[in-house]
């Protein structure tokens, strides 16, 4: 091999790693860009489903809050038709009691 022949082939083989550098920095690019893509879809994915479950707390929690809200109206209207049955009893046996007192007078 003549010295021209060896720099033509340091030249041939320069060329060669340039193409070869320029293909993986252009492939990285690729992939780079694919996984960044991919992260985006990953995060979306993340944010719609704890969107969901957000949703899906706040109406168990609504749901509950309705359904104590109903269970503490019915036990306060209980109370309430319990103390005015009482107090009708006793207002009752007040006035047969002022009545019994007035006519025995």
């Amino acid at each position: 091999m003549s010295g021209i022949d060896a720099v033509k082939k340091i030249v041939e083989t320069e060329e060669e790693a340039r193409r070869i550098v320029e293909e993986a920095r252009q492939r990285s690019q690729q992939i780079i860009a694919q996984a960044s893509k991919e992260a985006e879809g990953m995060r979306e994915q993340v944010l719609a489903d704890a969107r969901r479950r957000r949703e899906d707390m706040l109406m168990r929690a609504r749901e509950e809050a309705e359904k104590e809200a109903v269970e503490s109206e019915r036990a306060t209207e209980k109370l309430i038709e319990d103390y005015r049955h009482a107090f009708e009893q006793k207002r009752d046996d007040a006035v047969r009691k002022a009545v019994e007192l007035v006519l025995r007078e």
